[in-house]
């Protein structure tokens, strides 16, 4: 039996701590880290290279803000999962945008492996 590949996590956020936390809860079996950005210009051309599953990117980052980001990575790879991440409650405005897949605020951070989890059902149903 083929062992899978794991979901490719693209992670974006201009706090370098907030992204190495982020960085640390991520790995494990079925998920992989296989980028990093901390501005929405630098996630764009990062996801062009490296064609990440998923990418959790924040909200407010210097720049483009996170639904400029989701956009203009949907645009490169338009089969790259979002994920906006933010202190702030965008439920409403992420279930709106049709370039965000999902919503998580930073408080429930704890929740992310469970999101993460569902995104690469959705992944790999969609393949």
């Amino acid at each position: 039996m083929r062992q899978r590949e794991p979901l490719r996590v693209l992670l974006v956020d201009d706090d370098p701590d907030l992204l190495a936390m982020l960085q640390a809860l991520v790995p494990g079996p079925t998920l992989e880290v296989v980028g990093l950005a901390s501005n929405g210009e630098d996630a764009v051309r990062v996801a062009s290279t490296i064609d990440p599953d998923v990418a959790v990117v924040d909200y407010m980052m210097p720049g483009i803000d996170g639904f400029e980001t989701a956009h203009r990575i949907k645009a490169a790879r338009p089969r790259c999962l979002i994920l906006i991440f933010s202190a702030l409650d965008l439920s409403i405005e992420c279930a709106e945008h049709p370039d965000v897949d999902r919503f998580l605020r930073k408080s429930d951070v704890g929740r992310l492996d469970e999101i993460l989890a569902d995104l690469e059902s959705e992944h790999r149903t969609s393949s």
